[in-house]
């Protein structure tokens, strides 16, 4: 038989283009928003704003900046409320500016000349103004001091894909669309973050700690503030992290994502509200809707900046939001009442929407498409395919369309996953079989596009990758269930993964691969401790020594202590070491490839060193791949270059020893 496509290389993740953040104009005619697309020769990425009719058509190039030795970013695009104007965000005269630029056409107009870019733009009800945090300026007058010197104060000091942390507070600005003239609203000894304007335009709801004890338990309440930076005042009870504050468009509420159980990071986020005045307790709207708001499935093809946080419907019945159920992410309706209803439906992950009227906007990825924009009315009727990006591209390819697999693990759990088979596999022979493993742990793997596992198959190896408990999108319960017990039955969960593969009798069980990330890469770690049944690893971004993690990494000392279910460091030392890789190195007789960024501060690199020498001591057959200037994000941000010789090398480790 002819072949009339090719196969996936590491190179295609180049060709890819990345829609997002989609945004209705106010008479819902047409939609703003961003397409990302790879710059090889500057070993960057350019992203521009395109309009396009709602109703179809092909898309008009809206933005396009330039910088005469460096990649252009423009996004957030945000149309004002008469519909004349946009404001967006864009690096085309170095840090990130407010840029202003009218529909009809024209230079696009900056607004901003900030020394450190803004965050969380926002225009006034009346278009006259935008609200934005940023950072205190620096004191004018200010020794800069020896540069070679930081001094410390804060235990939060650092932050993955930001480095280290100033002392100068985050607060919220507004800007005069006209005149350009700048003014700060809040001040204080604490960060600013999301305002959202009240409908009359005379004050905001955002959130912010201001609790003393901050640094140790940073947990963010909803405040609101006038316009004229008076009369702070809290809605909620510091009972957990609050985000994503919206006014109602009555002006009666405000709406907010949280849970009510402190800081962190396992439980179920729900949609909350409360009253402006302040009485009243809020209230959860979904205490009974069984999965978490946002989307937390993974996919390694994707550039949008825009969100599935909730949504007011213009007459303030309802909010619109997304939630992940299983290894779907699709966008739902609650009411005042807290009755649930689902909008969108079927195999995909939505990743950004806006909405105007009865009708929405939004991004969807599926297994076989990066991603498009398609446009739907608010029962989700009849969604329109507004963009196809990849088109070309696609059609070049030759993609496995994932299986969906369901089997029993420990406690008799139902365990979801996906198995891709090898391009080109025949009925009664036995190949490869690679395991990937999502990180989190409580993210989600699902039906969205992933480059790396089409690589895989490409290359001749099934892929199987599964959602093991602590994964998100099966309820509170089945997220909890590895709190506590990294290394336990999610080990099981991923080992009777592999085995449901062998059983169908396709998978050679002496070709077994694993890798992972982030958690992920803790449990390829773990793994090879464990069982000597693979036969090549590659463990990415990985973790080795929980114990020091806990005081090297910017979530240590708070995030994983909570995954290890509250077990600190003088108290619980052997069970923390009990559960550290490090403490099985004598075990492991697989080949593993590590590779690690050096600004990785999410899992330091000092995890991948300490478990490079300790197996180089203990002469397990081990390589080190180190990457200069990438952090936690090198697989799905990170420079164009180094996330193909990433592909290569993890390539090539399983061609070598499986």
């Amino acid at each position: 038989m002819v072949r009339t496509k090719r196969k996936v290389t590491a190179e295609d993740i180049w060709a890819f283009k990345f829609v997002g953040d989609p945004q209705l104009s106010p008479d819902a005619q047409t939609v703003a928003y961003t397409i990302t697309a790879t710059n090889v020769e500057r070993n960057g990425y350019d992203s521009a704003i395109f309009l396009h009719n709602a109703n179809g058509g092909a898309p008009d190039l809206f933005t396009t900046g330039t910088r005469s030795n460096d990649t252009v970013r423009e996004h957030t695009a945000r149309w004002s409320p008469q519909g004349d104007k946009l404001f967006f965000l864009s690096n085309r005269n170095g840090k990130e500016q407010l840029f202003v630029i009218g529909v009809s056409g024209g230079e696009a107009r900056q607004l901003t000349r900030t020394e450190d870019g803004i965050g969380n733009p926002m225009w006034s009800p009346d278009g006259t103004k935008i609200a934005f945090t940023m950072k205190l300026p620096k004191g004018k007058g200010e020794e800069p001091g020896n540069p070679d010197v930081r001094i410390i104060r804060r235990l939060r000091h650092k932050m993955n894909g930001i480095g280290f942390l100033d002392e100068r507070n985050r607060h919220v600005w507004v800007v005069d669309v006209m005149s350009g003239e700048l003014r700060q609203v809040t001040s204080g000894d604490f960060d600013v973050s999301q305002p959202s304007w009240s409908p009359c335009g005379t004050q905001f709801a955002l959130t912010t700690c201001t609790n003393s004890d901050a640094d140790l338990s940073y947990i963010p309440d909803v405040f609101t503030v006038g316009l004229d930076g008076k009369g702070l005042r809290k809605l909620t009870q510091g009972l957990g992290p609050c985000a994503s504050p919206a006014f109602s468009p009555c002006g009666k509420y405000v709406a907010y994502t949280g849970h009510d159980k402190g800081e962190v990071g396992y439980l179920d986020t729900h949609i909350f509200v409360v009253g402006v005045s302040g009485e009243d307790a809020p209230r959860n709207l979904l205490a009974d809707f069984p999965r978490s708001v946002g989307n937390s499935v993974g996919s390694d093809t994707r550039a949008d900046r825009g969100g599935v946080e909730p949504a007011w419907t213009g007459d303030s019945s309802e909010l619109v939001f997304g939630a992940t159920d299983g290894g779907n992410s699709n966008l739902y309706a609650v009411n005042m009442q807290g009755e649930v209803r689902q909008i969108t439906s079927g195999d995909q992950s939505i990743t950004s929407f806006s909405l105007t009227g009865n009708k929405i906007a939004y991004t969807a990825n599926h297994v076989l498409n990066p991603g498009d924009i398609y446009v739907s009315d608010l029962l989700g009727s009849a969604p329109t395919r507004l963009s196809h990006v990849n088109e070309a591209v696609l059609n070049e390819l030759e993609l496995v369309e994932p299986e969906r697999i369901v089997f029993k693990s420990a406690l008799s759990w139902q365990i979801e996953g996906w198995v891709i088979k090898p391009v080109d596999s025949k009925t009664g022979e036995l190949y490869p079989l690679v395991l990937h493993i999502h990180g989190g742990p409580h993210a989600t793997s699902g039906n969205a596009f992933f480059h790396e596992y089409q690589l895989l198959a490409a290359q001749g190896y099934g892929v199987v990758y599964t959602n093991p408990r602590g994964s998100r999108g099966y309820g509170s319960e089945f997220t909890r269930g590895v709190v506590g017990d990294w290394g336990g039955n999610d080990y099981v969960d991923l080992m009777e993964a592999v085995d449901y593969c062998i059983e169908q009798g396709w998978v050679d069980p002496l070709r077994l691969g694993v890798t992972g990330g982030s958690y992920g890469g803790y449990m390829v770690n773990w793994m090879v401790t464990q069982t000597n049944r693979f036969k090549a690893a590659v463990t990415l971004r990985s973790i080795s020594n929980m114990y020091t993690k806990y005081g090297t990494s910017d979530i240590g000392f708070y995030g994983n202590k909570a995954g290890m279910g509250g077990a600190d460091l003088w108290d619980d030392e052997e069970f923390i070491m009990a559960r550290s890789p490090m403490r099985h190195a004598r075990n492991v007789r697989t080949p593993i490839l590590i590779i690690h960024s050096d600004q990785d501060l999410r899992c330091p690199m000092e995890q991948a060193e300490q478990w490079f020498i300790a197996l180089k001591r203990l002469g397990v057959t081990t390589e080190f791949v180190r990457f200069s200037g990438e952090n936690h994000e090198l697989s799905r941000s990170g420079k164009p270059r180094n996330r193909v010789d990433r592909l290569l090398f993890i390539q090539d480790w399983f061609e070598r020893y499986l």
